[in-house]
């Protein structure tokens, strides 16, 4: 049906935009004066994804430094088919997205995921491996991480209209599974020790539980959580179904958690051996970045996805 008033049109668009932009909010923009958009061609692009969030960041891999990051939330947002359209704004609107990178990496947050270990893995039956795990729908990808480091496959779900929208934008683009990279990352910043850690990586709706001894994983598990109290609840279950003592083992926390909220208030009154851990410092970062905690943004500041 042809439309008879343009300017009809381009307001429909215009209310619709602004609706989406009242869906975001930037919370953080540090672009260190190195970032030059005339030679985003060198740089490597990380978008860390979720139906409540987006990380990016620029890696220059000439220097192996982070020279920029960003993060924005989203609102009322309850399906991941809906954030396509925020990033749609984002990429034309914001400062880093609109460049053209060398390369992409995108990293999603959704709880479709399953391990298989390496000798029960067959390709062709990944989308039978998920579904023991997650309901799927037809408008999504199965795509597969191998983690090295624990002989294994992450099989995951990414959803074609995100995928669609950022191939439409950007080349050379890899996936990987948030996940993967949490669980490489600590499978190697704990290769060379013994005792038995208890790993919480805390997100803004939800928080993953991951047990290591030495080399091996022994558990992992993602929790919904809506206040402190529902974290704790969960994290002494944890405790109690694998026989820890809250007393003795060693918890460790990463994510945007500060010594001052709620739940790191609560989770000490529980874990008498509780700190903060650190991100991996293979890479350098610029002076800005410097200023974020080290247990901030683990998932994305991390040499597996590099």
């Amino acid at each position: 049906m042809a439309i008879r008033n343009p300017r009809y049109f381009v307001s429909l668009c215009e209310i619709m935009t602004s609706e989406l932009k009242n869906k975001i909010t930037q919370v953080n923009s540090f672009i260190d004066e190195a970032f030059d958009e005339k030679k985003t061609s060198d740089y490597h692009l990380i978008i860390q994804i979720g139906i409540d969030s987006v990380w990016l960041a620029i890696h220059e891999p000439s220097k192996n430094k982070y020279i920029a990051f960003e993060n924005y939330t989203f609102h009322n947002v309850y399906a991941f088919e809906a954030v396509s359209d925020l990033m749609d704004v984002l990429i034309k609107e914001g400062k880093l997205l609109p460049q053209k990178y060398n390369s992409v990496t995108c990293v999603v947050v959704n709880n479709l995921s399953t391990i298989i270990p390496n000798p029960l893995f067959e390709n062709q039956r990944k989308e039978m491996y998920l579904k023991f795990n997650a309901t799927l729908h037809t408008d999504e990808q199965v795509l597969v991480d191998d983690i090295k480091n624990l002989d294994a496959k992450n099989v995951f779900a990414l959803p074609f209209s995100l995928k669609n929208k950022l191939e439409g934008y950007y080349k050379n683009i890899i996936y990987h599974h948030f996940s993967s990279v949490l669980i490489e990352g600590l499978l190697i910043q704990n290769k060379n020790q013994t005792a038995k850690k208890l790993f919480v990586h805390i997100q803004p709706s939800h928080f993953e539980a991951i047990v290591i001894e030495g080399k091996n994983l022994l558990f992992y598990n993602t929790f919904n959580h809506q206040t402190a109290e529902d974290l704790i609840y969960y994290l002494l279950f944890v405790c109690e179904q694998l026989l820890l003592n809250p007393e003795n083992i060693e918890v460790i926390l990463f994510g945007e958690v500060e010594k001052s909220s709620d739940i790191y208030s609560i989770t000490q009154k529980y874990i008498r051996n509780l700190k903060f851990g650190e991100r991996s410092d293979d890479a350098d970062f610029s002076y800005q970045l410097q200023t974020l905690p080290k247990h901030f943004y683990f998932t994305l500041f991390n040499n597996y996805i590099l």
